[in-house]
């Protein structure tokens, strides 16, 4: 995803960074859950958990700490979600029927945009 594209779907995010940003994973990481990756060392069990999202801390420092901690909220409401399960802040396990791993993104952004907006409007 190049950048205009960044900013024209997620301008209050973007708007947050000092960074000029380019792709998509500077923003979210999700992965597939698989088994043949999983060990037993692993948080999210690939039978419970078909998504494994990452947050950077660039973004928990751009909506601060107050703001980011409203995150698993607002991700459990996604109507993609059938189960979630935080391990660290910014690390969750999600169980969906969705298969697009850019559906799932795309859903866990505009998630962090609603944030992003509603921290402009409270600061303005």
């Amino acid at each position: 995803m190049e950048r205009e594209r960044l900013v024209e779907s997620y301008p209050h995010l973007t708007s947050l960074l000092d960074e000029e940003l380019d792709e998509l994973r500077y923003f979210v990481v999700v992965d597939p859950n698989v088994e043949e990756e999983a060990d037993e060392a692993d948080v999210f069990d690939p039978t419970e958990y078909n998504w494994i999202v990452y947050l950077p801390e660039r973004i928990k420092e751009a909506l601060g700490e107050e703001k980011f901690a409203q995150i698993y909220e607002r991700l459990d409401a996604l109507e993609l979600v059938e189960d979630l399960m935080m391990d660290e802040e910014d690390l969750f396990g999600i169980r969906s029927a969705e298969e697009d791993e850019e559906k799932v993104a795309a859903e866990v952004m505009a998630a962090l945009e609603g944030l992003a907006r509603e921290l402009k409007e409270e600061s303005a």
